[in-house]
């Protein structure tokens, strides 16, 4: 089966038309709209928190496992949560055309669920709500100390603007590197 990604224009548009669509239902668990991370941003994500072999990275919200492809390729443990169905089918058969699938785990789930306790580094790409919403959601599991990248948004949680390592804005690309209080 293709990925949503193959699927041509018209049924690309359509997936994204409907990943908006359930972000602004109300009482809905979906907080952000599906968009792929350029690959630059990944790169430079990764070169930011510095992921390597030593590294457990969890992605909330992982869409098709960009992310969780290229932290593996450097050593990383993976773990990505992600709710649409469509698209963690995807990031699995990623990890898999890859061969990566001992590195890549990927959780149907809502990321808001997870236990976050062997993260070295999360990785988000989601919004101001979606960002806020899920770190007080794992906040219970979360490690002082953790890397947190945020791709385009900042993390507007009490208490993280102390943590903000860097903000690289790159392109005019932001990304924000925190440390979990």
């Amino acid at each position: 089966m293709p990925s949503v990604m193959d699927k041509g224009p018209v049924a690309s548009i359509l997936f994204e038309m409907r990943t908006w669509l359930r972000c602004m239902m109300p009482y809905t668990p979906y907080v952000a709209p599906f968009y792929p991370t350029p690959d630059a941003v990944i790169s430079r994500v990764l070169n930011l928190t510095e992921v390597g072999p030593g590294d457990c990275l969890y992605d909330l919200g992982c869409g098709d496992g960009r992310v969780l492809l290229a932290a593996a390729r450097r050593g990383a443990r993976c773990v990505g949560y992600e709710l649409d169905p469509d698209l963690a089918r995807d990031a699995a058969a990623a990890a898999r055309a890859s061969g990566l699938e001992s590195l890549v785990q990927v959780v149907r789930a809502d990321a808001a669920s997870a236990d976050v306790s062997e993260a070295t580094v999360i990785a988000l790409y989601l919004s101001d709500h979606g960002n806020s919403r899920l770190l007080r959601a794992v906040q219970s599991s979360l490690r002082p100390g953790t890397r947190v990248a945020s791709f385009y948004f900042p993390v507007v949680v009490p208490g993280w603007e102390q943590q903000l390592l860097r903000a690289d804005r790159t392109d005019g690309l932001a990304v924000y590197i925190y440390r979990a209080p």
